[in-house]
Parts: structure tokens; C-alpha cells; sequence
């Protein structure tokens, strides 16, 4: 009877048990690199309005867009 009731040994808290499912909302789907660009490349366009608006305040025009142009005739 003492076998009969002896238990599994605990497993360490970094062993993963491969016959469960893995939690998808745990487990990240985008490669780290990948966000670290588009951070990136959010603060480099933020630094370029930043850069541009303090350019307008001596009045340095550095965009090339025209706000006052009218768009072509719809036909």
C-alpha cells in the first residue's frame, strides 16, 4: 500500500510540462526587435515635428507642404 500512495516528486518552478497548452495571452506573438523599431521610428518623427515647429518659431519654413493650395477640380 505504501507505493500506492506515494506521489509524483515536485517539479522545479523553471520546468515546463510540454503536455499542457501554452497561455497565448502570456506568450508575446511579436518579435522584440521588431516593436523596438516602430518605437523608434515613433520618437524619430516626433523629434522631427519638434524639430520643425521649433524651426517655424524663428521662421524658418522646413515643411513642404502647402496648407493654402486648393485641390484639383472634380470633374
Amino acid at each position: 500500500m505504501s507505493r500506492a500512495r506515494q506521489s509524483r516528486p515536485v517539479l522545479a518552478p523553471t520546468v515546463r510540462r510540454w503536455h499542457t497548452p501554452i497561455d497565448g495571452n502570456s506568450t508575446p506573438l511579436v518579435r522584440p526587435y521588431l516593436t523596438a523599431y516602430e518605437r523608434d521610428e515613433k520618437a524619430r518623427i516626433q523629434r522631427l515635428r519638434r524639430d520643425i515647429l521649433w524651426c517655424a518659431t524663428y521662421g524658418v519654413d522646413l515643411d513642404a507642404r502647402d496648407i493654402h493650395a486648393r485641390s484639383a477640380a472634380v470633374s
